[in-house]
């Protein structure tokens, strides 16, 4: 056995630990029933109203008539993974759907290195499966999962001798149909079909408009006033220099190796080439309030693309599988996904304990909690699903640019006293402290307002902070 064929064997070993690891946990979150992530509580929210056409509906309810409405519901995405996860339980059937589309992504990446064999095919697609940050995101209950597989899917069916103009353009349609972000792929991978073939291209650009435009008619009808604010008025949150710059470092140092890789040996300008340039143009986007390590999941199968287009070279490379193996392994210390690094905290992503589900069941009454998911999972409605995007919505309020009555209706409805108790992951005395994606998530009004009406606080066995009237 060569050299080279042996330090294939060892990574795929390790690619196969770290993947099966990591599908592990995705199963075992199907079986929960319940958020792992924050986040996924206003999704799951969204897609039990989009049952029945409520999800841009201001103040839709899933309660009776007469029962209290939502104060703020968030559906700040696409209809298309609302309706897919609406199919069930959304935190089963959506998460399901997340997970067959990432697995999805990793046979595509098998199937564009097969000329080198199956040992390095299976060995990359598995390394994908395994790696950060799909490890933490391959099976939530976002629409970004689907995303991506839509777009890799456009990839693929685009990138052939005879590129399949129509269906890659309506497979870019049904994705941004999923996430707006992959608006910017579709502009890197056309831009780069109108330079080679421009009729093809244009049958394209007319398939995306055709099958976009049906498909959101079929799921939301007209677009409506409701539409455009929970979509686009609501996503237009600050962007930071100082947010973008350690995302951006982050994602150099866990993908350190793939992209020299791709940067050392021969460039290329291929239809995977403009997804590269597409999927730079989302990690970019990172310096948005509220982004994290989502918003390199698209760099992340590109390259993986990229590479995979140079499987038959790699497959008699020694360095590039050993240096593959140590950043793999970089990445895990850094961030340290489901705590398989003893001794260190969870990183970016790190997925909340299940306990959690049901200390939130136990406590009665109404209640606002900042993981919305914990009240969704447990057949309760809740006043505010995403208490992250209502606090930055409420900065541009008080700024003065944008108007967002639901800050004071929530506001109000705290100080009146109209909750039997508030939830949150972090004491709220703490939060200048703890600072990051929590400090985003209160804005200083609402602390005010609980810390006032609810003065008595109590950690629950969770981890839970529970703030109670006096």
């Amino acid at each position: 056995m060569s050299r080279a064929a042996l330090a294939w064997r060892v990574y795929g070993i390790v690619a196969l630990a770290l993947a099966l690891f990591g599908v592990g946990h995705w199963i075992w979150a199907v079986t929960l029933a319940g958020p792992v992530m924050y986040g996924e509580g206003a999704v799951a929210h969204a897609a039990l109203l989009a049952r029945y056409g409520f999800e841009y509906t201001l103040g839709g309810s899933l309660g009776d008539v007469g029962a209290p409405r939502p104060i703020f519901t968030a559906a700040n995405y696409p209809p298309l993974y609302f309706d897919l996860a609406s199919l069930g339980d959304p935190f089963v059937t959506g998460r399901i759907v997340s997970i067959v589309a990432t697995l999805f992504v990793g046979a595509a990446i098998a199937w564009r290195a097969r000329p080198a064999g199956a040992l390095v095919a299976l060995t990359l697609a598995l390394a994908w499966l395994g790696s950060v940050p799909i490890l933490q995101w391959g099976a939530a209950v976002k629409p970004d999962l689907v995303a991506l597989a839509l777009t890799v899917a456009a990839v693929t069916v685009l990138d052939r001798r005879r590129p399949m103009y129509m269906t890659g353009g309506a497979l870019l349609a049904l994705a941004m149909l999923a996430k707006p972000t992959a608006l910017l792929p579709a502009l890197a991978l056309f831009t780069l079909l109108l330079r080679r073939d421009r009729r093809g291209a244009a049958r394209g650009l007319a398939s995306a408009v055709a099958v976009g435009g049906a498909a959101l008619l079929v799921m939301v009808g007209p677009p409506s006033a409701n539409f455009r604010t929970h979509v686009l008025d609501l996503n237009g949150l600050a962007y930071r220099l100082d947010l973008l710059a350690p995302l951006v470092l982050f994602a150099l140092i866990v993908l350190a190796v793939p992209i020299a890789t791709v940067l050392v040996t021969r460039p290329s300008t291929t239809v995977v080439t403009a997804y590269v340039a597409g999927a730079i143009g989302i990690l970019l986007l990172g310096g948005r309030e509220g982004a994290t390590i989502n918003y390199f999941l698209d760099l992340s199968a590109a390259i993986a693309l990229a590479v995979a287009g140079r499987a038959p070279r790699l497959a008699t490379s020694v360095a590039y599988p050993v240096a593959a193996i140590v950043g793999a392994a970089v990445a895990v210390f850094l961030v340290n996904p489901f705590a398989i690094v003893p001794g260190r905290g969870a990183g970016p992503g790190a997925w909340g304990d299940p306990a959690r589900v049901g200390a939130v069941a136990r406590i009665p009454g109404t209640l606002l909690v900042e993981d919305a998911g914990l009240l969704v999972a447990n057949g309760r409605e809740p006043a505010v699903d995403d208490v992250f995007l209502w606090s930055r919505n409420r900065a541009r309020e008080v700024t003065g640019t944008f108007p967002f009555p639901e800050g004071a209706r929530l506001l109000d409805a705290v100080s009146s006293g109209a909750f039997d108790a508030v939830v949150t992951e972090v004491d709220l005395t703490q939060l200048d402290a703890v600072g990051g994606y929590e400090r985003q998530r209160w804005h200083p009004d609402l602390v005010k307002a609980v810390l006032d009406r609810y003065p008595s606080m109590s950690r629950d066995a969770a981890g839970l902070f529970v703030y109670r009237k006096p």
